[in-house]
């Protein structure tokens, strides 16, 4: 419902309802005549008319036959007229609603956009009326479908029965007198099936007897309704019965959803658990990779001093040779340099492999042993950028550790560390380690981290690096203490630069 039109005579109720109605984004035009009508009718085509009975050129009501045979345009009666008669007979057309202007202007204004809003947001909603009575059904019809429902018909109880099984409805009208079965009969059939059990059920009766009303009451029914019918109170119960059935029905699954919930939360956590150490697992994968390449870089590094010295030693050599002027002494002597510089290039490619071996078992450990191995494998780093490694050792305590685990958490600050030195230029790079019994403290001169972000460092993909950060490093070493090793990760700033803490629990070993 979109295109409104406004027919009301007053210029000043009329601007009214125009400011509300464009308030809540609807499109609306004015006429203040029978004329003005006409000529808008001719040219457009509207989703509502608010119509007022008496205009100075004539009656809007001689409109409403003519608009409803012709368009689906719905129609409001706005109106000072009181008559009963004439109210029937253009509920009998299908307006939406008669309301009676009173000198509380503003209540009538709520009333009219409350219709628009109802029917702008209400769903086809299904209803089916069993009743032999052709005018009934006819009236019914005429009455509701304006209002945005669905009508089913049954002139007899066996085919309604029929109808309610083949299809779902949210309503059902049912009139007690038919040819075939009687309606307190029916009633008693639809309440004796589980699927129908909250179907609502007006009666709509000719007889209206206490003991009548009784008996449908006890029998199923949700209301009762005598004809002739008032068409306002029909409407209202209509509303409120179809109303009332989609919130208990829309409860009763929202109450089965929670009951599987409930049933099933164990294997739904277990699952959850699951597909969050499958994450992790990746993302621990990832995070050793891009060490890895780092690892492979600083071997490259740390080869090149040596392989230069075993190849100046071997061209010493054939010089010698060629010269013819060589003795035991130096060959033995060259011979001994070689031998040490392979050592050292086996030693290192021990140690970068014990960094890469996948040890899944718990072992005794301790930061000492894991800072030196930390230093050997970041010598060509530290040198390269002229950082000042101290280590202090207040107490040295062995636990049972995860010791891979552990050193790529410290690898990983230490590294962060030099960035972070690098990056800042520090004329006189440091970093301060000191190890107490199950605590270990990493500490650089790098100025520290920004006071807004400090506590995002451990979050996923957050990186403060200006190139070439993954923000995985932090993340992994906080998983890596506090879930793999039931420890604790902390940062906080000195005076001096970022003091990262590593504390496990004491009875690790």
């Amino acid at each position: 419902m979109k295109n409104i039109l406004i027919v009301e005579d007053s210029k000043t109720l009329n601007n009214i309802i125009k400011n509300e109605l464009k308030s809540l984004n609807f499109d609306v035009k004015q006429a203040f005549t029978l004329k003005d009508v006409k000529e808008l009718l001719a040219k457009n085509l509207f989703d509502l008319i608010i119509l007022d009975l008496h205009l100075p050129d004539g009656e809007g009501s001689e409109l409403i036959a003519n608009i409803q045979s012709l368009t689906k345009t719905k129609v409001i009666v706005l109106t000072s007229t009181k008559n009963d008669n004439l109210r029937e007979e253009l509920f009998s057309y299908g307006i939406l609603d008669y309301i009676i202007k009173d000198k509380n202007l503003l209540y009538s204004i709520s009333e009219i956009i409350k219709i628009i809003q109802t029917i702008a947001i209400k769903d086809k909603d299904d209803i089916l009326i069993i009743d032999d009575s052709d005018f009934i059904c006819k009236q019914v019809t005429t009455i509701l479908e304006p209002r945005n429902y669905i009508v089913s018909k049954s002139n007899n109880g066996e085919d309604g029965l029929k109808l309610l099984a083949k299809k779902h409805f949210d309503l059902l009208i049912l009139d007690m007198e038919l040819p075939d079965i009687h309606g307190m009969d029916i009633l008693q059939t639809i309440r004796k099936q589980q699927c129908f059990i909250n179907l609502p059920i007006i009666i709509l009766s000719g007889t209206s007897t206490p003991e009548i009303i009784r008996n449908s009451l006890k029998n199923g029914a949700s209301d009762f309704l005598k004809k002739p019918f008032v068409f306002e109170e029909f409407i209202l119960k209509v509303d409120l019965w179809i109303d009332y059935y989609k919130q208990k029905e829309a409860l009763k699954e929202k109450t089965q959803e929670l009951e599987y919930t409930n049933k099933n939360l164990q294997k739904l956590v277990e699952q959850e658990v699951k597909k969050n150490r499958e994450k992790e697992k990746l993302m621990l994968t990832k995070s050793r990779q891009i060490q890895m390449g780092e690892m492979i870089s600083m071997i490259a590094h740390q080869w090149r001093q040596p392989l230069n010295a075993i190849s100046t030693a071997i061209n010493f050599l054939n010089l010698r040779v060629e010269m013819q002027n060589f003795d035991t002494k130096t060959i033995q002597e060259i011979s001994d340099k070689i031998n040490k510089y392979v050592q050292h290039l086996s030693q290192t490619i021990d140690d970068f492999r014990d960094f890469f071996k996948p040890k899944k078992d718990v072992q005794k450990s301790d930061f000492v042993k894991i800072i030196d191995k930390t230093l050997t494998l970041l010598e060509y780093e530290i040198k390269k950028h002229n950082i000042d490694v101290n280590v202090i050792t207040k107490n040295k305590t062995e636990f049972l550790i995860y010791e891979n685990e552990i050193l790529q958490v410290v690898l990983n600050i230490f590294k962060n560390a030099q960035d972070v030195l690098t990056e800042q230029n520090v004329k006189k790079p440091k970093i301060n380690v000191i190890i107490d019994g199950t605590k270990l403290s990493i500490e650089d001169n790098g100025g520290g981290i920004c006071e807004d972000i400090i506590d995002n460092i451990f979050d996923p993909y957050f990186s403060t690096k200006s190139k070439n950060g993954t923000g995985l490093g932090l993340y992994m070493s906080k998983l890596i203490v506090e879930e793999h090793c039931n420890g604790k990760l902390e940062v906080k700033n000195t005076q001096f630069g970022a003091c990262f803490n590593i504390i496990l629990p004491k009875n690790t070993l």
